[in-house]
């Protein structure tokens, strides 16, 4: 792909996620660090520990700290002591927390849903759900670092 190309397709990502992020309304109260945080935690399976939490969003571990207190205190998340390591925490969602995360996604989906119906063809659509397994792709590759000699 052709840098200029490469670049467009980049900033064209980046407005759709700006879009996506003004549709939904602030949760009152919550910084934007936590609802960053609340975002990871939702996403995990089976809980997150801070350190994870870190590493995904690059934030210092003070940020998350006060992120993951924020979050306590207003009943979204929990934390629990690991089951193999009782030094480790686990986090994961209460059920306010599940009820938040729900419906911050579907007014999300629903202000998708309705600009592809408004404004895609159903050829566009068909491309654009072709796009996403292609996007898909690309966020799960991870290069093979170079061999030492």
């Amino acid at each position: 792909m052709k840098d200029e190309d490469l670049h467009r397709l980049l900033g064209q990502l980046r407005t759709l996620q700006r879009r996506q992020r003004r549709e939904r309304p602030p949760v009152e109260g919550l910084s934007q660090s936590a609802v960053r945080v609340l975002g990871v935690v939702a996403r995990s399976e089976c809980g997150s520990q801070p350190t994870q939490i870190g590493r995904e969003l690059v934030m210092t571990s003070s940020n998350v700290a006060g992120a993951l207190s924020e979050l306590t205190e207003r009943g979204f998340v929990e934390r629990t002591a690991d089951r193999v390591d009782t030094r480790r925490v686990n986090i994961t969602l209460t059920p306010a927390g599940e009820r938040l995360v729900a419906r911050d996604r579907a007014l999300r989906d629903d202000w998708l849903a309705e600009a592809i119906q408004n404004l895609l063809t159903n050829k566009e659509e068909a491309t654009l759900i072709a796009a996403g397994y292609i996007l898909e792709r690309l966020a799960n590759y991870f290069p093979t670092p170079p061999r030492e000699n």
